[in-house]
Formats: structure tokens, C-alpha cells, sequence
């Protein structure tokens, strides 16, 4: 007795009858039949919503409709939608961070001592074309590496503030200058320098969004980081250690 090959025009027109059946069912489940407030009705698909306003899908058009359009029951629809997109959407964000980090010679005095400084800058482009960051919030925590024990770190600096971009648009954000001295090289290793930086941006649902950091040794522990106190000390696994001091200008 035969049996059809997978490659036979039996089998690819069953597998391809299937395909149909499973896009027309996956189609159906997220599409719906909108009534307008005059009694007009449309099956169509939200993708969006920005603002008042939802972006709906039907076929290979796209309309924008106001939300007050629609009957009361589309309307919580569509605000559930919005609230459930909202929560576990992952946008595209390009996130350019800046240290704006400075290293000189303190010329007060004959030793090796210097002058540091960094004053932080973000900048963070939406580059989605529907999706709204509103009630965003961002932290950093700037870090520096112990002159005596190079296998010590702590934080020298935290910040957190407030995201809310449109689509396409960009959000720009600039952290306090800190001034601070050190000395790396010898007779004498005194102070903390900056080295790096963690970054976080959660969505107001309390999602994390985005993740970055300036060392790869620390990404897997920014949400740890994120949590320290200022001038507390850890090694590179981080393991508490003891504060780090930082010397002000």
C-alpha cells in the first residue's frame, strides 16, 4: 500500500489547506466586530492606540478613528487592549548614554593627586510609530573602582527620573555634576575613580523595558546595582564590601 510523500502535491495541498485554517483561526482571534456610535458596524483588528484615538486594521488598510466613535462596549475593549499592549510591549528604544567623564592633574600640590568629575547625559529615541512611553521611570547609578583595591567598587552616584516620549520623538536627560579626587598611581593609591555606569528604564506597569551597562561583568546584576546605597562597596561578583569613600573637590 502507498503512502503520499510530504512532498507530494496531496500533502502540500492538505499542509497548505491547514496553514489556511490556522491563519484564518489565528486572524479571528484578534479581530472583532466594531459597532460605530450611529450603528454602523466593522470587522477590523486594533494595532494601535495613541491618545483618543485607535489605529484599526482591516485587510490591508489602516484607519484612525476616534475612540468616542465607538459604542461603550468597543470602547472598553479598546482600553483594555491599550492597558494590556502597554504592560508587556517591549518597544525599540535607542538609548545613547553619555559619561561626559574629565581626568586631571590637581596642581595644588607635588603628588600624583587628581581631579575628576562626570555629569551623566541620556538621550533616548522612541523609535516605535504607535507606542507611547508615558509615566516611564529611569535609574542609573554611576559606579567607581577603589585606587588602593582594584577589585573594589561602589557607588559614587544615583539618579532616577521620569520618561514619557511620543513615537518617533526623542527624550533628553542630564544628570548633577559630581567633582571628586583621587590617585592611582604609586607611592601612593588613595580615592575612587569612575569606571562605569547601570541603567534601567521601567514602563508604568513596573515592567523593565530596557537594560544597559557601560562593564559586561555587571549586567547581570543591575537590578542588584540599581538597589545599593550611595558609597556602598562591592567586588565584580557583588559581594558586599566595605564603603567606599569618596573625596570632593
Amino acid at each position: 500500500m502507498k503512502t503520499n510523500s510530504p512532498f507530494s502535491p496531496l500533502a502540500v495541498t492538505a499542509t497548505s489547506f491547514a496553514l489556511l485554517c490556522l491563519l484564518t483561526f489565528a486572524q479571528s482571534l484578534f479581530s472583532r466586530e466594531f459597532t460605530s456610535t450611529d450603528g454602523k458596524k466593522m470587522e477590523a483588528s486594533v494595532i494601535a492606540v495613541q491618545g483618543t484615538s485607535v489605529v484599526l486594521k482591516r485587510g490591508a488598510k489602516q484607519y484612525t478613528v476616534p475612540v468616542n466613535r465607538f459604542s461603550l462596549d468597543d470602547q472598553s475593549y479598546i482600553k483594555k487592549w491599550a492597558e494590556d499592549k502597554m504592560q508587556n510591549m517591549i518597544p525599540k528604544l535607542k538609548v545613547d548614554i553619555n559619561p561626559g567623564k574629565s581626568n586631571r592633574s590637581d596642581r595644588k600640590d607635588y603628588y600624583d593627586d587628581r581631579k575628576g568629575s562626570f555629569q551623566v547625559s541620556i538621550n533616548i529615541s522612541n523609535e516605535e510609530i504607535h507606542y507611547i512611553l508615558n509615566g516611564g521611570k529611569a535609574s542609573l547609578s554611576v559606579i567607581g573602582e577603589d585606587c588602593y583595591d582594584t577589585k573594589k567598587y561602589g557607588i559614587m552616584q544615583k539618579s532616577s527620573f521620569k520618561v514619557d516620549i511620543q513615537p518617533g520623538k526623542n527624550f533628553t536627560w542630564k544628570g548633577s555634576r559630581l567633582h571628586f579626587k583621587f590617585d592611582d598611581s604609586p607611592p601612593a593609591y588613595w580615592g575612587v575613580k569612575y569606571y562605569g555606569f547601570v541603567f534601567q528604564i521601567k514602563n508604568a506597569n513596573g515592567k523593565v523595558i530596557h537594560k544597559s551597562s557601560s562593564q559586561k561583568k555587571f549586567v547581570a546584576y543591575i537590578d542588584k546595582i540599581l538597589k545599593l546605597n550611595v558609597e556602598a562597596g562591592f567586588d565584580k561578583g557583588l559581594n558586599s564590601r566595605n564603603d567606599i569613600h569618596i573625596y570632593k573637590n
